[in-house]
């Protein structure tokens, strides 16, 4: 279950609270920085588990992103203290067991700067020359889901959907996207599961591959979907054509880790909601998803 008292916190507060938790329970958690932002704020990873090759659960990508970053953590506290305590959670999933064989990636906010211009305005950028760049565009701070470079990076990674819009901006331009690739590339896995706000679904992104592999991928969505209890909506899973806003597709790190790494990539969407204290509301958000990871693995 999510603490109350840190659904609503900084940046600070939730890097402090992953380095805390690793330092807890140091037999099975590793606390790591993966990279900076482009104004100098570290990206902090945890792995959960003793597997040599395991999952990745990835959320903050957009400043926007309030809750879903500390349901991720929320998630690293509950596994981490099941497999101490040798629980089953849902009378299920035996941590134990599965972290055993598995890890699980945990980076809940990729982008710490757009978190942090959303709670602290454009003044939480330090650097004078960005901080002036992302005011010209005159952008409310509560509707900027980009970068501190004001660069989106849910279309920066690069993918065969990749378009570049302006010139000098280029697939993995940025410091957060090369350092989101680089733990694709050194550390080995199975899935990724990218959680955000959109509609109530999980979508499946296709791989070049053959067809039996994607329909696999497929039936595994459709297994995750009915876990959480989700809508089920079977047009919301393809993505042979490029969503015409950009929402999913081209440039995102779920495709190019279905191209790339040619594994099972998965986005977990719950529509948003603006909420100023922890409510009953979040409490059945975050039961909806938080096993997803395991049951992933139980599948696998």
């Amino acid at each position: 279950m999510i603490n109350t008292a840190t659904t609503f916190c900084t940046y600070e507060n939730l890097y402090y609270e992953m380095w805390e938790t690793a330092g807890r329970y140091t037999e099975v958690a590793q606390f790591q920085v993966i990279g900076k932002s482009h104004d100098d704020r570290m990206i902090p990873m945890v792995k959960l588990g003793h597997g040599a090759t395991g999952i990745f659960c990835l959320a903050g990508l957009h400043g926007l992103d309030r809750q879903m970053p500390f349901y991720l953590l929320g998630m690293l506290k509950e596994y981490a203290r099941a497999w101490e305590n040798k629980w089953k959670l849902e009378e299920l999933y035996d941590l134990r067991e599965l972290l055993e064989k598995w890890s699980i990636y945990f980076i809940p906010l990729l982008n710490p700067d757009g978190y942090e211009i959303y709670e602290k305005d454009f003044f939480a950028i330090r650097n004078p020359i960005y901080r002036q760049m992302l005011r010209m565009q005159e952008i409310p701070c509560k509707e900027f889901a980009c970068n501190g470079r004001g660069i989106d990076l849910r279309k920066n990674f690069p993918t065969h959907y990749y378009r570049r819009k302006q010139i000098h901006r280029q697939p993995a331009s940025e410091n957060e996207t090369k350092a989101l690739i680089r733990v694709f590339q050194e550390c080995p896995g199975r899935g990724l599961l990218s959680f955000g706000y959109a509609e109530r679904c999980i979508v499946y992104f296709r791989q070049s591959q053959s067809f039996a592999t994607n329909q696999k991928n497929y039936r595994l969505a459709r297994h995750l979907q009915k876990e959480a209890g989700l809508k089920t909506d079977k047009k919301k899973y393809h993505l042979d054509d490029v969503d015409p806003a950009g929402r999913r597709g081209y440039g995102s790190p779920e495709q190019f880790y279905a191209e790339i790494c040619r594994q099972p990539s998965f986005r977990i969407e719950i529509p948003s909601g603006e909420r100023q204290e922890f409510s009953t509301q979040e409490q059945t958000e975050y039961r909806e998803i938080h096993t997803l990871p395991l049951e992933y693995l139980f599948s696998l």
